[in-house]
């Protein structure tokens, strides 16, 4: 004769899931799983976007320190990461701000001197020429200073 808790032990480890209900679960994961990847998808332009602009704001910091030290703004970004073109480097700490000087697609930054003699630095997006949209489209340091 069975007792009531044997009874009730052999029922729970009988029990599982219908076909049914694994059917629905899976289901409810892959919708979730597609609207998370949906959503996070979107950070990722918006990343590369907040790290173009960082960049170039340090290569701009880095070109008035350049300044500031040696009088006359370098006229490329190799004399800026390297020192004055005589081998002297006028600021220690402009090797960290230009640790990883290049773009989301492993392009060099570009800087120039403007007509104003003001520094400029910009990217050409990742088809690396002028124009474009999305992520071709080219940003520039300062903004208004366009291309």
């Amino acid at each position: 004769m069975r007792t009531p808790l044997a009874a009730s032990i052999k029922n729970r480890l009988v029990r599982g899931f219908t076909l049914l209900e694994l059917i629905v679960v899976i289901t409810i994961i892959g919708i979730l799983g597609t609207l998370v990847v949906v959503k996070v998808a979107g950070y990722t332009t918006k990343a590369r976007i907040t790290k173009i602009k960082s960049d170039l704001k340090a290569i701009i910091h880095a070109s008035e320190i350049y300044q500031a030290t040696t009088g006359q703004f370098p006229q490329s970004l190799e004399e800026l990461k390297t020192g004055k073109t005589d081998g002297t480097n006028p600021a220690e700490n402009i090797d960290a701000l230009l640790k990883d000087a290049k773009d989301p697609w492993n392009n060099e930054y570009m800087y120039e001197i403007d007509s104003n003699g003001k520094p400029r630095a910009y990217c050409l997006g990742r088809d690396g020429a002028q124009g474009g949209e999305g992520e071709n489209q080219d940003y520039s340091e300062p903004e208004d200073a366009g291309l």
